[in-house]
């Protein structure tokens, strides 16, 4: 009986060292640690292709703070707590600096890069707008001076080659309102006929441009940005917490959610945007 005794005993201890094991290696608050960051590493990459250009110092720091993730990584594999959270924290503090540099860097255009195709038929059809106008006075005697107009489209098309969305979008509205006017003088003169005057100008004056869509995506993006900066400055205190890091990890996957539903449905994007503010607002509560 003392053997079989003896193998029932190390076949029970070898369990229980593999159940302790496993438990060390499955820890779920150093498996939210490696999620965060990994996350908040993902976000700086996408960020970063946003830029025209890649700062050296910025590129060197997302080198360093990937290293640190990779580290981190390391640590969780091998159940070492300490070291996974000093790497948590170096990478999480690499990945804020790295974010406010970007934002000291890029200057926001209210309208999205994707605006230039869709300015460019703007300014074209407005164009045509107005060389039917110019025909529609001559046709009727109407005395109009279209230079203001011809400047307005100069102006528009300069500011196009810059990829200055902005500015050309005042320009057309300018050269649109001016049209506008032009209509209700052709129209008050005594010599047109109202009926045919009023059809041909109903066709040829482009709908106005729909900028709201685009202000609000924009206004989202920088929320969304705000909070990632939020999130990002939380983990520290989150990584204390195990229940904080729990809903650090659930903020962060929203958050791609968020960016997901952007161009489909603003509106979904914002209800998500706001249960993250309520998970901030509880992990602020839970870390205090």
């Amino acid at each position: 009986m003392k053997p079989l005794a003896l193998v029932l005993l190390v076949l029970v201890g070898s369990m229980i060292l593999t159940s302790i094991s496993s438990q060390v290696y499955a820890d779920p608050q150093l498996d939210s640690l490696l999620r965060i960051a990994n996350q908040a590493r993902d976000n700086i990459k996408i960020r970063l292709s946003q830029l025209p250009t890649i700062p050296h110092e910025i590129a060197k720091l997302y080198k360093e703070g990937s290293a640190e993730t990779n580290a981190l990584a390391q640590s969780v594999a091998q159940g070492d707590v300490t070291s996974a959270r000093q790497h948590f924290l170096a990478a999480m503090k690499v990945f804020r600096e790295i974010s406010s540099k970007i934002s000291d860097t890029v200057t926001v255009d209210p309208v999205r890069p994707d605006c230039i195709p869709r300015m460019k038929e703007a300014i074209d059809r407005i164009m045509m707008a107005g060389e039917s106008l110019k025909a529609l006075t001559t046709k009727n005697n109407v005395n109009i001076d279209f230079t203001e107009f011809d400047n307005l489209i100069y102006s528009a098309k300069q500011h196009l080659d810059a990829k200055n969305c902005a500015e050309v979008t005042k320009a057309l509205e300018l050269a649109k309102q001016f049209l506008l006017d032009a209509q209700k003088k052709i129209l008050n003169n005594k010599g047109t006929r109202p009926k045919v005057a009023q059809d041909e100008l109903a066709n040829m004056l482009p709908p106005p441009e729909d900028t709201t869509r685009d202000s609000k995506l924009e206004r989202i993006k920088m929320k969304i940005q705000t909070i990632e900066e939020q999130l990002n400055s939380l983990s520290e205190k989150a990584s204390e917490n195990e229940v904080a890091a729990q809903w650090l990890k659930r903020a962060f996957s929203l958050i791609e959610k968020a960016k997901d539903q952007l161009d489909k449905s603003p509106d979904k994007a914002m209800r998500t945007l706001s249960e993250v503010d309520k998970i901030i607002r509880m992990i602020q509560r839970i870390t205090h």
